[in-house]
């Protein structure tokens, strides 16, 4: 099933709710382009879904696979794919802000699967010697801005409170936006058709579901409350919920944290 539209919403929703556990800190953000049509795509999906028995748990690297659509007219149509993750990586495509991971260039046109680090630095997401050395240059920098989550689920929808917290210069000529996502922890499809005929993909922090980029207030902290809709094809308890801080102009990332969806 493709990814279901989101709800962004300004106070709780009515749905009968249950409070997640809320959790913070400075972890690095991993986005990975991806494609259940692509030949090339499985090892990249397989190191993001090894980050954690490499070391590399939430708490160190929040990973989000997007699958883009583009692939869909090729042989297989991606459950996983929408319009909107597309274009998000053509929101990176045409920023010219991205750089190679072995020195700057101005990034021409998308492709898969791309992993991009930080907001910053992109690269082929096999590549997985360059993804742990550019993880770790990009752990190195001082954080300069703090989130903690806490969500509420109804039946269908998420409601998530992102409280962001100034810890460095948040320059405003940034253009500070949050976002959020709603993201599949694990996944396992049996492709029938085009370049994984015939294999059985195993992947993991898949995303359903993204909000908008919505400005970030001004001032020393801010609050802003999202809401999200899970697909019907997936369990609360396989659920987590992910919220970072984006420059618009930059597409540095300053924050970003996650946490599992209250089960039902």
């Amino acid at each position: 099933m493709k990814s279901l539209a989101l709800a962004v919403t300004a106070s709780l929703a009515c749905a009968p709710q249950v409070a997640a556990r809320t959790t913070a800190g400075q972890p690095v953000l991993v986005e990975l382009f991806t494609s259940q049509g692509c030949s090339s795509c499985p090892p990249a999906d397989r190191f993001v879904r090894e980050l954690p028995r490499r070391g590399l748990g939430p708490d160190k690297v929040i990973a989000l696979t997007f699958h883009v659509d583009y692939w869909d007219q090729l042989g297989w149509a991606d459950p996983f794919a929408a319009p909107a993750f597309t274009d998000r990586q053509t929101w990176y495509a045409n920023s010219g802000r991205l750089r190679a991971a072995d020195g700057p260039r101005e990034i021409s046109g998308i492709y898969t699967p791309q992993m991009i680090v930080a907001g910053q630095v992109h690269f082929p997401g096999g590549q997985t010697d360059v993804a742990t050395r550019q993880i770790a240059e990009a752990a190195a920098h001082p954080a300069i801005a703090a989130l903690s989550l806490d969500a509420t689920v109804g039946p269908e929808v998420a409601t998530v409170r992102v409280r962001v917290v100034r810890t460095g210069a948040l320059a405003p000529a940034e253009d500070w936006r949050v976002t959020a996502a709603l993201v599949q922890k694990t996944a396992e499809t049996r492709v029938g058709r085009g370049e994984n005929g015939g294999e059985t993909l195993q992947e993991a922090s898949v995303v359903r579901a993204l909000s908008p980029r919505l400005p970030l207030p001004g001032g020393g902290a801010a609050e802003i409350v999202l809401s999200l809709r899970k697909p019907p094809d997936l369990a609360w308890r396989n659920t987590a919920l992910v919220a970072f801080v984006q420059s618009e102009k930059s597409r540095a990332v300053a924050a970003v944290a996650q946490i599992d969806a209250p089960g039902r």
